[in-house]
């Protein structure tokens, strides 16, 4: 299990909780929660450290922790946190999950970010992160995202899973997103 097996986000705390006790072997000491720059709150599942946690400095592991509540934002409407945790130079990349071509440069994916958040409205998510790893002034995540949320004035429910990794470079300013790849490709063809 990864130190981040699990972050489940929530507009409202009680609802977290109920969730909290739909797990079986829930250990109150293994979870933390926390609240999210937009209305709500973060869950976290901090388990047994993977290996590859182990070797991410701290500072790296917090502004994973800002991105994942950054990207709970984003899954709400608001592209603003999101778009702070990137990185603002020409050498930016994303090949986002909705498709279409890599974006480069950060004048053309701040726009995109716009875009993506303008699909998005009372979204929550599971995190399994499967990997984060520093060295120097780069690091990497591999995780899968699992999303649910409602497309801006519709009623029904949509979900999208991704699998998903990120590159980030450690800035004057701390750690910031260069690259995110995300994609639909769960299930492998045969």
């Amino acid at each position: 299990m990864t130190a981040l097996k699990d972050a489940r986000h929530s507009p409202d705390r009680s609802k977290v909780l109920a969730w909290i006790g739909r797990l079986e072997d829930f250990d109150e000491s293994q979870y933390l929660v926390f609240p999210a720059t937009t209305p709500g709150f973060l869950l976290v599942g901090a388990t047994a450290m993977h290996a590859q946690e182990a070797t991410a400095d701290k500072g790296f592991l917090e502004a994973l922790s800002r991105f994942d509540s950054a990207q709970h934002d984003l899954e709400n409407g608001n592209a603003d946190t999101t778009k702070a945790i990137w990185s603002h130079g020409d050498d930016v990349t994303l090949s986002g999950g909705f498709g279409g071509e890599t974006e480069q440069g950060w004048a053309a994916i701040g726009p995109r970010l716009d875009w993506v958040g303008s699909h998005f409205s009372k979204g929550t998510s599971t995190l399994e992160r499967l990997a984060a790893r520093s060295s120097g002034d780069l690091g990497y995540v591999v995780q899968n995202e699992h999303i649910r949320y409602q497309v801006p004035g519709q009623s029904s429910e949509s979900t999208r899973d991704y699998r998903v990794t990120m590159v980030f470079r450690r800035e004057r300013g701390g750690w910031r997103l260069l690259h995110r790849h995300a994609d639909t490709q769960m299930v492998k063809n045969t």
